[in-house]
């Protein structure tokens, strides 16, 4: 019973502590990516670096080392933006494999407890007979009190932890989107500062002829 109690507290500090994390990291995704695209749109490049700094969560976070690099071309960029991605990811599916080995743990505890107490019952009662046969199911239902916390402990935990992978799963889900959109917004921005390039080119050259 005593690991068991150790393993249930573990996993609710974890589960609290995701819980205030994942919604920590979350932000407006939409009015968000909108104000950088805003600004990238306008070749405001600052302005978007800070508005991503500003952000803050795993997509401000992502968005900065992305915007960082933008003077290096478009490749350090997409660099960036996967390697700091990669980070956040593993930041938000932090402590998960823990809820997931206590899940499965805690009813074989539960189950090598029960195993124990009714290995200690057979062998009382074999030293002293078969008694009471009262004393005998009250030994068992004590050696099985194990197996019920075992569970009573493993099903929360994975109610809970499939409930924060799948939470996980879609803020990814919303991070690579954003990502997809804030390059193509950033291409967008490019070829139109490619092709204004081009009309002054041209403009200076008519004027010199």
């Amino acid at each position: 019973m005593y690991p068991l109690l150790l393993l249930s507290i573990a996993a609710l500090a974890v589960m609290v502590e995701r819980v205030v994390a994942i919604t920590r990291s979350r932000t407006d995704t939409e009015a968000f990516l909108a104000r950088i695209k805003t600004a990238l749109e306008a070749q405001r490049y600052e302005e978007a670096l800070k508005s991503a700094r500003e952000g803050g969560g795993s997509m401000g976070r992502i968005l900065t080392a992305g915007l960082e690099k933008i003077r290096r071309g478009r490749n350090e960029v997409e660099r960036a933006i996967e390697s700091r991605g990669n980070i956040e990811v593993s930041k938000l599916e932090r402590g998960l494999p823990l809820l997931q080995a206590v899940a499965k743990t805690a009813p074989l505890i539960g189950f090598f407890g029960t195993v124990s107490g009714m290995i200690n019952a057979f062998e009382s009662m074999g030293k002293a007979g078969a008694g009471d046969p009262a004393q005998v199911a009250l030994g068992i239902s004590q050696a099985l009190i194990t197996t019920a916390a075992g569970l009573a402990v493993a099903i929360p935990v994975f109610f809970v932890h499939s409930l924060l992978s799948g939470k996980v799963n879609l803020f990814v889900m919303e991070l690579e989107e954003a990502s997809i959109g804030f390059l193509d917004a950033l291409e967008m921005a490019e070829q139109h500062q490619a092709q204004q390039m081009a009309r002054e080119e041209v403009g200076g050259e008519y004027l010199e002829i």
